[in-house]
């Protein structure tokens, strides 16, 4: 049943493949949390999204000592393996209208880079965009979005900080590949990417860091390396399948994204994310509609 009222909220997770394999928050073993409300639906301009959580973070968890809520969704809104029906802009609709300002996400992906191996976790500072889908930008700003540094720092120190507790290897740097969903890639196009310097691929990022930006909100994601790209295999590699390895991360994967808005603190946050909008006049924003 679609829900009317939406929950004013500043923080929000969005739940990907790493997550997928379990239930989130319940099943992490995080202390501290608690499920307010779940199976909210909500209707949007682009239809209805998948159902969210309305989750709460004890005051013992906080920098400010005061509870903190926060909306998460699982698999980034997509309706089944494909994302038809615009899902990002569903979710980040609910998110406008809740006064999101903090958005983390999580994921997984293709390792391209041959230093990376399954099970390794990637914390993306930048990202190309290779997918042909039209961004609604426009309908959540009037003004320009610049892509510049579209992951926040802040955001990536706490993740990178968070994974360090629950991986071997964590690597705060990276350029993600955004692929067309919903197939995986050819070793042609592996290669491609590589010499474009992206280090792991996915198909998830896009839009969700535009349409970050143009709710006014921070951004940041981490990906679980779940295999090895196409064409990238390691002969030696004689590890479980992508699903063993989604279904022994789960649990570990949402105790980060919870870590890091748990420790979030807005006194030392020192981004620059807020600069990368270009406020159109009105005088031009008039024409432009008109």
């Amino acid at each position: 049943m679609t829900e009317k009222d939406i929950p004013k909220v500043d923080f929000a997770i969005i739940g990907g493949s790493g997550t997928w394999a379990g239930e989130f928050p319940e099943a992490t073993g995080f202390k501290g949390v608690r499920v307010l409300q779940k199976d909210m639906e909500y209707e949007t301009p682009f239809g209805t999204t998948q159902p969210m959580k309305w989750l709460e973070l004890s005051a013992d968890l906080t920098p400010d000592r005061k509870p903190r809520q926060l909306l998460t969704v699982p698999f980034h809104g997509y309706h089944g393996l494909t994302p038809y029906d615009n899902p990002s802009e569903q979710i980040f609709w609910v998110f406008q209208k809740a006064g999101v300002k903090t958005v983390i996400a999580e994921g997984s992906g293709g390792g391209i880079n041959p230093l990376l191996d399954p099970g390794d976790i990637v914390i993306p500072h930048d990202f190309i965009d290779f997918t042909k889908r039209p961004m609604n930008i426009r309908f959540f700003t009037k003004n320009i979005v610049r892509a510049v540094n579209p992951t926040c720092s802040y955001l990536r120190s706490l993740f990178y900080e968070k994974a360090q507790a629950e991986y071997r290897r964590v690597f705060p740097r990276g350029v993600y590949a955004v692929a067309e969903a919903p197939r995986f890639e050819t070793a042609s196009e592996i290669r491609f990417f590589a010499d474009a310097h992206c280090d792991i691929c996915g198909q998830t990022m896009v839009p969700e860091a535009y349409l970050a930006r143009a709710i006014g909100a921070c951004y940041a994601s981490a990906y679980l390396v779940s295999n090895y790209a196409e064409g990238v295999e390691d002969p030696n590699w004689k590890g479980s399948s992508i699903f063993d390895r989604y279904r022994d991360s789960a649990d570990r994967i949402g105790r980060v994204t919870l870590g890091v808005i748990a420790a979030f603190d807005r006194s030392r946050q020192n981004c620059r994310c807020g600069e990368y909008i270009i406020e159109i006049p009105d005088t031009v924003n008039n024409r432009i509609s008109g």
